[in-house]
């Protein structure tokens, strides 16, 4: 992400999320939700580990009906996206930190729990973390 100008890190997101009531009180364009969203992506959001959605939307200056909204008119839902977020970013640990503990990399992005991030990697990927490291090691992807 590239900064134009003297804008502060702090100015910018703050054009990007507007206070929590003009938010509630307007009905936000995809466009503009979208914008929201790829910041979040952009500074790593989905690696807080926040326990619902509504605490994430509040984070994003949103409501989480507008949340839920936005990834319904999409045909998913926000937690699964944040999941393959999640899970994509461990890949690349996975890859980048071959010393890192499997625990470390799941609590890193997230998903707290060493049993559930196994399982949730697993159904994603068809491996575990570790038999994933292993088989993708050498290639570098």
């Amino acid at each position: 992400m590239s900064w134009v100008g003297k804008k502060s890190v702090k100015e910018h997101f703050k054009s990007l999320f507007p206070p929590k009531e003009q938010a509630l009180s307007s009905s936000l364009s995809k466009e503009r939700i979208q914008s929201i969203l790829d910041a979040w992506v952009d500074g790593k959001g989905y690696r807080l580990p926040y326990r619902s959605v509504s605490e994430v939307a509040a984070s994003m200056g949103l409501a989480s009906s507008t949340l839920y909204r936005y990834f319904k008119a999409d045909g998913s839902d926000f937690r699964s996206w944040r999941t393959r977020l999640r899970l994509e970013d461990a890949k690349q640990l996975l890859l980048d930190e071959p010393d890192t503990p499997v625990s470390l990399i799941g609590r890193r992005v997230g998903i707290l729990d060493r049993s559930n991030f196994s399982r949730t990697f697993k159904e994603y990927t068809g491996l575990t973390p570790e038999a994933w490291r292993n088989k993708y090691k050498y290639f570098g992807i």
